[in-house]
C-alpha cells in the first residue's frame, strides 16, 4: 500500500508510513527507534505524547527522524447508509445524512430490502402503502402487535435473503461505518457479529418522536441519534443507555435551515397569506379542504402539491382552479419544495417524520390533517410542544384554525412562528455525519 507520504507497512494492527519532509504536526524530531529486519519499529512514548491524535488504529511515523503524528487517510472514510422504502421518512433521513456527509466521506445508500428481494418489496411495500391510506386501523393493531415485540429474540420472518445481502456488501465494499434509517437492520448487524465473529461499527437514526416502538429499542447499537431531548428522555426511561442516546435532530436537507434563513417570512393584514398543501389522502378529501381553505378568507393563498398522485386528483379539483383563479396553484411532482417551503406561511399536510421535520426546519407552523396511528401521533406531539402547530381533523377544523392564524392582524401565526424560530429545529444531518465519521474513526470493521 502506498500514499503521498510513502509506503505503508502494518505491524500488529498498527500503520506506519514515511514522512519525506518531516512531521506535517510541526513536532520536534526524535531518536530513530532500533528497527529489526523486515518489522516495523516500535513507537516511542515521547512520539505519541508530543502528537496527539483521536485515531487510535493508526500511528504514522517518520522511520528516519523518529516523529510521531496523525496520519492523512489514504481515502476517505467508507459510510454505508442502509434504508427501507416503507414509509418515505427512513429515505429521507438517508438522504439528508449522505448530503451532509458529501466531500467528507465515500457514501453509499442502499435500500438493503429492495437490492435482496426486489419482488417480495414491491408487494409488501404496495400492502403497507394500501393499509395505511385506507385501514387505517388495521394498521394501529399492527403497530401495537409490533410494540411488544423483541427483535432481538423474535426476529422477523423471511429476511434471511436481506441479512445475506448485508453481509455479502460489508464484506466487498468494506465500510468504515453503518449508519441505519430503518429499524431492522441494527438486529441484522448483531446478527452477523454473533454469527461470524466481525463486526463494524453503525448508527441507528430514529426517524420517529414521542412515540417510540419497541423495534427501534432492542438491538446493540452503539448510538442512537434522536430527534429531540424529550424523545431521548423516553427511550432513556425504557432501558437504554444515557450515553448512547443523543439529540441530532432529524437528518433533513442540510440547506432546509439556510434556505428558511435566507427567506424570513412575515404578514400583516391585506398580504396574501400563503399555505402550501400536501395531498396525501383521496380526490374527495383533497377537494374538501381547498375549498374550505380558499373560503375561509379572501387573503389565502394555496399553492397545492399532488406529487405521484396527479392524473388521480387533479381531474376533480381542475374547476376548483377556473372557480379561484391564482388564488390556487396545483404542482405534480417537483423539486422545489424547498423553496415553495420558504415562501409559505403555513404548511398542510400528513404528519409523516420527513414532512414534519422539514417543516421545523424550516420554522413554519404545520396544521396536520392527517397521522397514522401509533408514530405518527408522536410528530404530531412534538409540534403540539413545540407551539408550532397542531392536528385537525376535518375540513372544517382546518378552516377555522386558518381563520384564527389570520386574526388580530396575524398574531396568532406570528406567535407560532416565533416558537419554531427559537426551538431551531434546524435538522440533525451535519450532526450525525459527524458521528458516524467519529464512530469509524474510533473503531475498526473487523469484516476481512
Amino acid at each position: 500500500l502506498h500514499s503521498r507520504q510513502g509506503p505503508f507497512t502494518q505491524s500488529a494492527g498498527r500503520c506506519f508510513s514515511v514522512f519525506p519532509a518531516g512531521c506535517p504536526a510541526g513536532n520536534k524530531a526524535l531518536p530513530a527507534p532500533a528497527v529489526k529486519a523486515g518489522a516495523a519499529p516500535d513507537l516511542p512514548e515521547e512520539a505519541l505524547r508530543a502528537c496527539p491524535s483521536s485515531c487510535k488504529k493508526f500511528f504514522p511515523i517518520d522511520w528516519n527522524t523518529g516523529i510521531s503524528c496523525p496520519m492523512e487517510k489514504r481515502r476517505l472514510p467508507r459510510i454505508l447508509i442502509v434504508t427501507a422504502g416503507y414509509g418515505e421518512g427512513h429515505n429521507s433521513a438517508a438522504r439528508g445524512v449522505r448530503d451532509a456527509l458529501a466531500g467528507r466521506a465515500e457514501v453509499r445508500v442502499t435500500d438493503l430490502c429492495a437490492e435482496a428481494m426486489p419482488r417480495m418489496f414491491r408487494l409488501t411495500r404496495a400492502a403497507y402503502l394500501w393499509i395505511i391510506s385506507r385501514l387505517p386501523r388495521l394498521w394501529k393493531l399492527m403497530y401495537e402487535g409490533s410494540d411488544k415485540r423483541n427483535l432481538a429474540e423474535k426476529p422477523v420472518k423471511g429476511l434471511a435473503p436481506v441479512e445475506r445481502f448485508l453481509e455479502r456488501l460489508l464484506r466487498d465494499w468494506k465500510p468504515d461505518a453503518v449508519v441505519c434509517t430503518y429499524m431492522v437492520y441494527p438486529y441484522m448487524l448483531d446478527s452477523l457479529a454473533a454469527r461470524t465473529g466481525n463486526a463494524v461499527p453503525y448508527l441507528t437514526v430514529v426517524t420517529d418522536s414521542f412515540v417510540i416502538n419497541k423495534s427501534w429499542l432492542c438491538s446493540e447499537s452503539p448510538l442512537w441519534a434522536v430527534t429531540d431531548p424529550w424523545t431521548r428522555e423516553i427511550m432513556v426511561e425504557k432501558g437504554l443507555p444515557p450515553d448512547r442516546v443523543r439529540v441530532t435532530g432529524f437528518p433533513v436537507n442540510p440547506g432546509l435551515g439556510a434556505l428558511a434563513r435566507e427567506r424570513p417570512v412575515s404578514w400583516k393584514a391585506g398580504e396574501p397569506f400563503r399555505v402550501l398543501y400536501f395531498a396525501q389522502r383521496s380526490a374527495r378529501h383533497a377537494r374538501a379542504e381547498l375549498e374550505a381553505m380558499l373560503e375561509a378568507d379572501p387573503s389565502i393563498r394555496v399553492t397545492c402539491i399532488l406529487g405521484r398522485r396527479f392524473r388521480r386528483i387533479y381531474p376533480h379539483i381542475r374547476d376548483l382552479r377556473a372557480r379561484y383563479g391564482h388564488r390556487l396553484a396545483v404542482r405534480g411532482w417537483t423539486r422545489r419544495v424547498p423553496f415553495y417551503l420558504a415562501a409559505s406561511h403555513v404548511v398542510v399536510g400528513k404528519a409523516g417524520g420527513a414532512t414534519v421535520h422539514e417543516v421545523l426546519a424550516s420554522a413554519r407552523p404545520m396544521l396536520v390533517n392527517f397521522l397514522l396511528p401509533g408514530q405518527e401521533e408522536g410528530n404530531a406531539r412534538l409540534l403540539e410542544k413545540l407551539g408550532g402547530g397542531r392536528h385537525v381533523p376535518d375540513a372544517r377544523a382546518l378552516a377555522a384554525a386558518l381563520r384564527e392564524m389570520v386574526e388580530e392582524g396575524g398574531a396568532p401565526w406570528r406567535r407560532m412562528h416565533e416558537n419554531l424560530v427559537k426551538a431551531e429545529m434546524t435538522g440533525g444531518s451535519g450532526k450525525i455525519a459527524d458521528l458516524v465519521l467519529k464512530l469509524a474513526e474510533e473503531r475498526t470493521n473487523l469484516f476481512p
